[in-house]
């Protein structure tokens, strides 16, 4: 039986795991689109200049409700122009605020990181870059 209020993330060609915890009070609209996508297939990229973040881009167009924080390490959030979810897993030197629907699970949050050292590894330190596949679904 899956959990209504956790998702599982999940990078096959790693076998990687980690939990997110829905932010459904905080965040309502976001997290209602999010679980109508599910299971949700996609691939990672990193981001360049603004620090230890990975996204995955979506179908998700949002106009509704947004919960506006400070990025901080496990933060998952909609970024709603690029149609993308994001994860910081380490430092961020980007400053603007950004809508968080979910937060990693502390016990996972090393997972997480793993997972953004080997996106940075195959989609920008390498010369030949290499897809990294995730899927969302809801947790067991």
């Amino acid at each position: 039986m899956s959990s209504p209020d956790l998702l599982e993330f999940h990078a096959p060609s790693l076998d990687l795991k980690f939990r997110v915890q829905l932010l459904t009070k905080e965040n309502p609209d976001v997290v209602e689109q999010v679980l109508k996508q599910l299971p949700l297939q996609s691939t990672l990229g990193h981001v360049v200049v603004s620090g230890e973040a990975i996204w995955l881009p979506t179908r998700i167009v949002h106009l509704g409700g947004t919960n506006m924080v400070q990025r901080s390490p496990g933060a998952v959030y909609l970024y709603a122009p690029g149609q993308t979810i994001c994860l910081t897993y380490g430092r961020i030197t980007e400053s603007a605020l950004v809508n968080k629907f979910g937060q990693v699970l502390e016990s996972d949050l090393h997972i997480l990181s793993q997972l953004g050292a080997h996106v940075w590894d195959q989609t920008i330190a390498q010369p030949r870059k290499s897809v990294v596949n995730i899927t969302i679904r809801r947790a067991e």
